[in-house]
């Protein structure tokens, strides 16, 4: 079960990084994609880094208006969701996808150390 889901992250991770260089891109690619993804907890997983001090609610600086009245995502978006979805979700195969989501998302901003691979945000339960 995870080697699939981990080779899907990576395929996810790989066509978030193709993605035309358009605010929107990321967007209209993750509304498409997370209807063919199991919101279904998966038990025998957890995640890595949950940083405990962490406001999930906060928002704060993760979106602007453009000049023609569109809201984009800044980068810190991108990094506050890889830290605000382990704190309110369960690991599932949408949740974690969005994680791929996420990461690729920061690391075309330019954040490369937000580089994360399957097992830096997942790990079977002991």
């Amino acid at each position: 079960m995870a080697s699939s889901q981990a080779k899907l992250y990576e395929e996810i991770y790989d066509e978030v990084m193709a993605l035309p260089n358009d605010p929107h891109a990321g967007l209209m690619y993750w509304r498409l994609k997370k209807k063919s993804l199991s919101t279904t907890p998966i038990e025998n997983l957890e995640w890595v880094n949950v940083d405990a001090d962490f406001d999930p609610y906060d928002s704060t600086d993760e979106f602007f208006i453009d000049d023609d009245g569109l809201t984009i995502a800044t980068p810190l978006h991108f990094t506050n969701q890889l830290k605000r979805i382990p704190r309110i979700n369960l690991p599932s195969e949408r949740k974690i996808m969005q994680m791929a989501l996420n990461s690729a998302q920061a690391v075309r901003s330019g954040l490369q150390e937000y580089k994360y691979g399957f097992y830096d945000v997942v790990n079977t339960k002991t």
